[in-house]
């Protein structure tokens, strides 16, 4: 009898092996945030939007992705790499 080796559908190997960056493309691409993001977009209303919702909401996940510890850390990341900052959504560093 011949053994046929098959391909997994979801092999964690083909997620270990991305970047970070490539991760977190992954997370928001699958993650069904639209509805969240319109509701708070609609509450922010014309309040002040230095930082637009969906930015800061991806900056947040990154956080997660990223395993960052706490706020100040994630702030750090994202003064210091620009391509994470872009995928972010934010176009100018975080102070």
């Amino acid at each position: 009898m011949a053994i046929i080796p098959r391909r997994s559908l979801l092999s964690w190997n083909n997620v270990d092996s991305k970047s970070d960056l490539d991760r977190l493309c992954l997370v928001l691409a699958a993650l069904p945030d639209e509805p969240l993001m319109e509701k708070l977009e609609k509450q922010r209303g014309k309040g002040r939007n230095d930082y637009p919702v969906r930015a800061i909401w991806n900056s947040i996940l990154a956080g997660i992705v990223f395993q960052h510890e706490s706020a100040e850390s994630l702030r750090r990341e994202l003064s210091r790499n620009g391509q994470l900052r872009d995928l972010c959504g934010l176009v100018r560093p975080v102070e």
